[in-house]
């Protein structure tokens, strides 16, 4: 399944080989690195085609749908499911830092939540964001994620734990409701 999402200013669809210098110049940012759990810093030379690799290798046994996220060709983010259960996917995704406060975070997530219930035949959906990245929590609650709890995530580009906030969509919610401790 190599399917070509949309939203209303972004084209998602499978990484490629040559998006290798945008993953690079994007993912080698303390502030992009900083949001997610696994970018690390320095961002090595050979990751970004290597980690290209892995989606490809992924999608193939059903176990990860990562999209690159672009507007007008433009590689300007990532964001994937991974599947961590028999109907359960782990929603993660970062963007470039020009492309923030732009409303394109909420636009992917909805998206995807939409391809993991309606493609893939989820249940739920989870995800997770630092607690020093407000801003993530709010998307995620925004596009009905509800919160579960907290829990320590290796962070690699920290080289230690870091508490995460979970959250969680059903396929059957209609909206979840902002329940934030």
């Amino acid at each position: 399944m190599n399917p070509k999402l949309e939203t209303e200013r972004l084209l998602l669809r499978p990484f490629r080989q040559s998006d290798a210098g945008a993953v690079r110049a994007l993912c080698g940012s303390w502030k992009v690195a900083r949001t997610t759990a696994r970018i690390p810093l320095p961002y090595p030379d050979g990751l970004a085609e290597s980690w290209i690799a892995s989606t490809v290798r992924a999608r193939e046994h059903g176990e990860g749908y990562a999209f690159c996220f672009e507007q007008n060709g433009e590689p300007i983010g990532a964001a994937g499911l991974e599947r961590t259960d028999e109907a359960i996917y782990e929603l993660g995704y970062w963007a470039g830092e020009p492309w923030w406060g732009r409303g394109f975070a909420a636009e992917v997530v909805r998206r995807l939540v939409r391809f993991a219930f309606d493609d893939l035949r989820a249940s739920q959906v989870t995800a997770g964001h630092f607690l020093d990245n407000p801003a993530s929590g709010r998307v995620l609650e925004n596009c009905g994620f509800a919160y579960t709890g907290e829990d320590e995530l290796w962070y690699e580009a920290r080289g230690r734990r870091v508490t995460c906030r979970r959250l969680v969509r059903a396929r059957n919610q209609a909206q979840a409701p902002r329940a934030t401790p």
